[in-house]
């Protein structure tokens, strides 16, 4: 799924999560967080294009600015980057407990960014996308209460 041979690794909303060769990027200052970064203000630090990969696992439905989110994404993505995405199911038994969640995901979340689709289609310029943000829906999988979505970043 993409290639993912050069470039930096994110780990976006890293937490206590620290992953090796990654840069581990989270809002709260601890120890284990190479970069202090609200993901939520633009432009993100990081160069266009300069980013293989993604991994942003639980921080989609946190983020107040879910756009801004996925097109900074895109942004720092290379051609053909990845963007690894986990969240929970709109069924999962904290979605709605969890104060901090600001967003229920469900299965056709991401289609508004992924063209060929009727969510894409209808609202993508909507939602101010336009054909700029464009990813490819390589995967998905559900795994008990958690959705994992792989999306590449299309020209």
């Amino acid at each position: 799924m993409g290639n993912t041979a050069v470039g930096i690794y994110l780990n976006l909303g890293s937490g206590t999560d620290r992953l090796p060769r990654y840069v581990n990027v989270d809002i709260a200052d601890i120890p284990e967080v190479d970069v202090v970064y609200d993901l939520d203000t633009a432009p993100w630090p990081w160069a266009d294009g300069s980013v293989s990969c993604i991994r942003a696992y639980d921080i989609f439905e946190h983020v107040d600015k879910p756009v801004l989110f996925l097109q900074a994404c895109r942004r720092v993505l290379h051609e053909d980057g990845v963007l690894d995405i986990r969240v929970s199911h709109w069924k999962h038994r904290n979605a709605y407990t969890d104060p901090t969640h600001r967003r229920f995901c469900t299965e056709e979340t991401f289609d508004y960014w992924v063209p060929g689709n009727h969510l894409s289609a209808r609202y993508g310029a909507a939602y101010g996308l336009g054909g700029k943000v464009k990813f490819a829906k390589d995967n998905y999988r559900l795994e008990g209460q958690e959705m994992n979505f792989g999306l590449r970043k299309l020209p």
